[in-house]
């Protein structure tokens, strides 16, 4: 249902901590024009966790109304609680949205298997939306393994994808050999698509492509073309970006992302929504540096 790269926008804040709702849709808007196949909004990236419940749908109801259906709008709906998450759900719903994403409710890491299958059964009860898995062991504690998820499918009709944010291209693969075709396998990042797609990834939300989209959906559309010799020049571009964005981010953790958008014009006054290191002048200049190759105008495949 939905495919190529879908883009995770982090949710800005002001300096007094609320939300930039001026600068969000400001993104979207960029996002469209970079030629994005979708728009992920509050998840990690998105910072919906430090989010109040009546932000997060403000903020989805704020962004579906401006997009106006010009790109699917997904919105991650998970928290610690059913109740909180089929109430994010339905407000989705009522909103607008496409689908809505999923994480298994974390913090309590000593929830059972069966509890964590009822949160996601709760949340499909209480929406027609459909679902897109979210599995992101690092930050839930949860990994959805291939046969759990699998079973899972067998339950929840609305089920149409997983998003493995920490996943090898091997495996993957096993979760598109195993998952019918009507239930997409989403990358967490964009450096395996050349490795993947032809075999049945259907896309990427990665929280990296924020900062070079133009180049991200030019290697998709390279790939999704089969001129294989365009598409491993610019994954080969998309890695050396890659890897130096996540040298930056090891050192001076998500503060590198506002300095970044600030560099593509973005007046980000704070992100993320902590009190966090500012990047070093070696890591601003090594950035700077990242930022001038991709965003090199030569993407012919745009």
């Amino acid at each position: 249902m939905f495919n190529g790269i879908i883009l995770p926008l982090i949710t800005p804040f002001k300096t007094n901590g609320e939300v930039d709702e001026h600068t969000l849709l400001q993104m979207a808007d960029g996002a469209i024009e970079a030629g994005a196949h979708g728009i992920f909004l509050l998840g990690s990236q998105g910072q919906g966790p430090t989010m109040s419940l009546e932000e997060r749908t403000k903020a989805t109801a704020k962004v579906v109304e401006h997009v106006n259906g010009k790109v699917p709008v997904i919105v991650h709906v998970g928290t610690t609680d059913l109740r909180s998450t089929t109430r994010l759900a339905v407000e989705a719903e009522a909103a607008g949205v496409d689908g809505i994403a999923v994480i298994a409710p974390y913090y309590y890491t000593d929830h059972t298997t069966a509890e964590i299958d009822a949160h996601f059964l709760g949340v499909a009860k209480a929406t027609s939306l459909p679902m897109v898995m979210y599995n992101n062991a690092k930050y839930s504690g949860v990994n959805i393994t291939v046969d759990w998820l699998a079973r899972l499918n067998e339950q929840i009709p609305t089920l149409c994808g997983v998003k493995l944010s920490y996943a090898s291209p091997e495996m993957m693969l096993q979760y598109v050999e195993r998952l019918p075709e009507r239930v997409a396998v989403y990358s967490g990042s964009t450096m395996y698509l050349l490795t993947t797609v032809p075999f049945g990834v259907r896309g990427a939300i990665n929280p990296l492509a924020v900062l070079f989209p133009e180049l991200a959906v030019s290697m998709w559309n390279a790939i999704e073309a089969k001129n294989w010799e365009l598409a491993f020049q610019l994954q080969d571009r998309v890695n050396r970006a890659s890897l130096g964005i996540s040298k930056i981010f090891k050192q001076s953790g998500r503060s590198l992302y506002k300095e970044g958008l600030r560099m593509m014009g973005y007046n980000v006054e704070a992100f993320p929504r902590w009190e966090a290191t500012d990047l070093s002048e070696a890591s601003l200049a090594e950035l700077r540096t990242i930022m001038e190759i991709v965003s090199v105008r030569d993407l012919s495949m745009k």
